[in-house]
């Protein structure tokens, strides 16, 4: 089968050529494409894995870039690009990127080294990973775009609103602007380490603003 260069050099690096590094390796594609690369885009990942090293690869292993998420998350990858607060959470569609039950099955007679079983399975996962890599991101999961954004306030503004999603009333500094909802950074489905980022980042925007204006 026909593999980008730099993915058969990752597989080279790893031994084999997994169905989850040409997931990673797609959808790392997709949103490349989307943000016109990957350089000002936070990744989060729902679990640690061979998707999470394609990713990794892809962004070049920037320090700080990839986070794998510590608690249970609605989606299986989250992208967040720093400069317009755009959001892009996938989740997969299991039937896309699984192996038929029939193939699962034999997994037990792997360990014993069945012959015919081995090559039956082999023959599953090349044809499930060639399946992946011939199509774009959005046919095997759904992609969900939002625009989150810390709420716009005055710098000496220590009020606090309401939280659209669950009520609580959080302080204005820890509220964001969810495409018109206003939500606390729990329900932001941000990574709670991405926030002392974005703040710094808009705390950085308005000086060098207020420095300009002076």
């Amino acid at each position: 089968m026909l593999v980008p260069i730099e993915l058969y050099c990752l597989a080279q690096k790893k031994g084999y050529l997994s169905p989850d590094l040409a997931i990673g390796w797609q959808i790392g594609k997709y949103v490349a494409e989307f943000f016109d690369g990957l350089r000002d885009v936070k990744i989060a990942v729902a679990a640690e894995g061979d998707a999470a090293l394609s990713l990794s690869y892809l962004s070049r292993g920037a320090a700080g870039q990839i986070r794998i998420s510590e608690v249970f998350r609605p989606w299986d990858f989250l992208f967040y690009h720093t400069i317009t607060g755009t959001v892009l959470n996938f989740t997969l569609i299991r039937k896309y990127i699984e192996l038929p039950r029939d193939l699962r099955s034999l997994e037990p007679d792997l360990a014993i080294e069945k012959a015919a079983a081995l090559r039956k399975y082999r023959a599953g996962l090349d044809s499930l990973v060639v399946n992946i890599l011939k199509q774009p991101a959005d046919c095997f999961s759904v992609i969900s775009e939002v625009r989150c954004r810390p709420l716009l306030r005055k710098s000496n503004d220590n009020g606090t609103i309401l939280c659209w999603h669950c009520g609580r009333l959080v302080p204005f500094s820890q509220a964001f602007d969810i495409e018109g909802r206003i939500c606390c950074q729990d329900c932001s489905s941000l990574e709670p380490e991405w926030f002392e980022y974005i703040n710094g980042k808009q705390t950085g925007s308005r000086q060098v603003a207020g420095g300009a204006c002076d």
